[in-house]
């Protein structure tokens, strides 16, 4: 994150990175500053698309690769030719553009002051000589920092070497220079895996009072948020484990804040939560014997549906061809689709039995009840939604609500672009955690059959004030509620949508650039500042 920080400060201009973690990209260091020339265990490219067409995933991709061997098991959307992983193993040489971007590298390397090595043995970089300038004479070469705790093949010509921790150094460097380490970004949506969270937690014990946090407080500690405080507040509040909330939450759990609302004890999930300046925020009730921990919920993080949104902003996925066979999507009320939707690879969420159980109300319509059904995407499940089913939810004394979930491909039918950013099993588990749901229809068909209607004995069907897109064959998908005299447009009095969602995050990203992008007269910063450290120690 420092490093990321000294980009957006003109401080550092390229980074080149042997390592295949992605990290550095997900640090929010942009694609054309960043050289992976060993690749990036995330991105698996079609080589047969021209130009290569580039998958950006979440999971490791190189499960079944190896030395020789890259192929990954999955098909190019397009072409269906085999996809390949980027990684570029010892005794290869990598070919691929992107994302090793040797051009780039070598391009910083020939106009760079200084070149700062961390936590690098250098063995192999050693052996690239365009990185080092090894063509011009010394004296015209980049001045050389190193920072490691071992010996490394460069020490006789680096003009400082630091025997040390990269976080020690780094952490130092920026206290010289009066930045912050900026935490890394994780927003502040609400999915599934928090309300998973949030169901553990209320199991526990008998009453659970949820701490959300003011705009003040995640600005100070995460970045800017997505979402106001007021609509974070509401979110939380219609999850249906949560009893109560504890508006405006410090960022750092207290004894104090816990006597306050008289609880027993916190619950955290089994990741660490750190302040700006490292400590764990929950450390005081740790101390006292107040804390508990529950599971994180593998295969979801706030971090990943951001990239997926911030993945729609890039050329390569926000052409999706208009005349792309997806497969045929169910026509018929509880028929699956053909084959497996493109974007349900992007998670690693394992769906399973256990887990729908686990959200599921189990209750069963009661005679008296009204029987509303509701369909839609339900995607990156948000306060727009929440209002919606708020306003349904108030039009019967004893309403039952039913929501229908459309298959990915059909969302994508219909949304275009790279939509739905949540794939089915996610947006079944959002939506089944909503307090004024009581059961959700996986792959519902588009048009509201009378098949539907009849089966679940519906009363009443709703939609909200947004377009109604035609189906496949121009047809009214309502058609069938409407001449039944059922049908209801409800007004939730919210216009937030997952268009204005994933604007949101775009217009959050560049203004967070925008600010710390200021030209500075400080060419030499990280050396003068390197220098002083080293001087200190003698």
């Amino acid at each position: 994150m420092s490093i990321a920080c000294l980009h957006k400060h003109n401080l550092v201009q390229h980074v080149v990175s042997q390592n295949c973690d992605g990290l550095h990209l997900r640090s929010g260091l942009p694609r054309t500053a960043i050289s992976e020339l060993h690749g990036n265990m995330y991105i698996e490219v079609c080589t047969s698309c021209t130009p290569n067409r580039e998958y950006v995933r979440v999971f490791d991709v190189t499960e079944r690769t190896a030395l020789h061997r890259h192929h990954t098991g999955r098909m190019c959307h397009k072409c269906g030719a085999q996809l390949r992983d980027t990684i570029v193993h010892f005794g290869e040489k990598g070919t691929l553009r992107q994302p090793l971007n040797w051009e780039a590298a070598t391009e910083a390397a020939s106009k760079a002051d200084v070149i700062l090595c961390l936590g690098s043995s250098l063995k192999v970089l050693k052996k690239y000589p365009r990185l080092w300038c090894m063509s011009k004479p010394p004296t015209r070469r980049p001045k050389l920092y190193i920072v490691n705790l071992q010996w490394t093949p460069k020490d006789d010509l680096a003009a400082l070497k630091l025997h040390g921790r990269c976080d020690d150094v780094m952490r130092l460097l920026m206290e010289e220079l009066g930045l912050e380490i900026p935490s890394y970004d994780r927003y502040d949506m609400v999915h599934y895996g928090h309300s998973n969270q949030l169901r553990q937690a209320r199991a526990m014990g008998d009453y659970l009072i949820v701490g959300v946090h003011t705009d003040e407080e995640i600005a100070k500690h995460k970045g800017p948020p997505v979402f106001t405080q007021e609509e974070r507040y509401k979110m939380v509040q219609a999850i249906k484990w949560v009893d109560e909330i504890a508006p405006g939450a410090p960022y750092v759990t207290t004894l104090e804040t816990l006597d306050k609302y008289n609880c027993d004890f916190c619950v955290h999930g089994d990741d660490i939560t750190l302040t700006i300046d490292g400590k764990d925020t929950y450390e005081e009730v740790k101390t006292a014997g107040r804390y508990r921990e529950c599971k994180r919920t593998q295969g979801v993080s706030t971090t990943d549906l951001v990239g997926r949104m911030l993945l729609m902003t890039k050329a390569h996925h926000s052409n999706i061809d208009e005349d792309l066979d997806y497969r045929k999507h169910t026509d018929n009320f509880g028929k699956g689709p053909k084959g497996r939707s493109p974007w349900t690879g992007v998670s690693q969420f394992l769906q399973t039995s256990q887990k729908i159980i686990q959200f599921a109300s189990g209750k069963e319509p009661q005679p008296g009840d009204t029987i509303i059904y509701v369909a839609g995407a339900f995607d990156l499940f948000h306060i727009g939604h929440v209002d919606f089913l708020e306003k349904v939810h108030q039009l019967a004394e004893r309403p039952y609500i039913i929501a229908g979930l459309h298959f990915d491909q059909e969302v994508n039918r219909y949304k275009g672009k790279n939509y739905p950013i949540m794939n089915i099993h996610e947006r079944t588990l959002s939506v089944l955690a909503c307090r004024y749901v009581s059961e959700v229809v996986i792959g519902a068909p588009y048009a509201v059959t009378s098949d539907l209607l009849d089966h679940f004995k519906v009363t009443l069907v709703c939609h909200g004030m947004t377009e109604v897109v035609p189906d496949k064959d121009g047809s009214d998908p309502y058609e069938e509620p409407k001449r039944r005299g059922i049908f209801q447009l409800v007004d939730s009095g919210s216009n937030l949508t997952t268009d204005l969602i994933v604007q949101r995050i775009i217009k959050n990203r560049l203004e967070f650039e925008a600010r710390n992008q200021k030209k500075e007269a400080k060419e030499l910063a990280v050396l003068e500042a390197m220098k002083k450290l080293e001087e200190e120690k003698h």
